[in-house]
């Protein structure tokens, strides 16, 4: 078991984003969390993941296609291993609070 601090750049805020890599986290088997960044460009999205190290290569992998993530045109551009990070239950949106939230339905997840 690995923890994996990261940040991710592109169409990542305000297109589901963090639900969509939670719930994709969660169906991996991936305990997890993800925050938005204030930046200017409301482009970059921190997140850290906890669980088997080659489980969670082959997710960052997949963040890397920059292929469209769900249905609102969620994608990364740029993902960047990180040294450190904060703590999965200090993230906005984690893999055990994502029920909690009143997102939108109408989003159809690719990943």
């Amino acid at each position: 078991m690995v923890v994996v601090h990261a940040k991710a750049t592109g169409n990542v805020q305000q297109v589901m984003f963090r639900q969509t890599i939670i719930r994709a986290m969660t169906k991996r088997g991936i305990n997890g969390g993800a925050t938005n960044l204030k930046t200017p460009a409301r482009d970059t999205v921190e997140m850290t993941l906890d669980g088997d190290a080659a489980t969670i290569q082959t997710f960052l992998d997949a963040l890397r296609t920059t292929q469209p993530l769900n249905s609102w045109g969620a994608r990364v551009d740029a993902l960047v291993v990180l040294s450190t990070g904060r703590a999965v239950r200090d993230h906005q949106v984690t893999t055990t609070n994502v029920d909690d939230r009143s997102w939108n339905p109408n989003v159809e997840f690719y990943i």
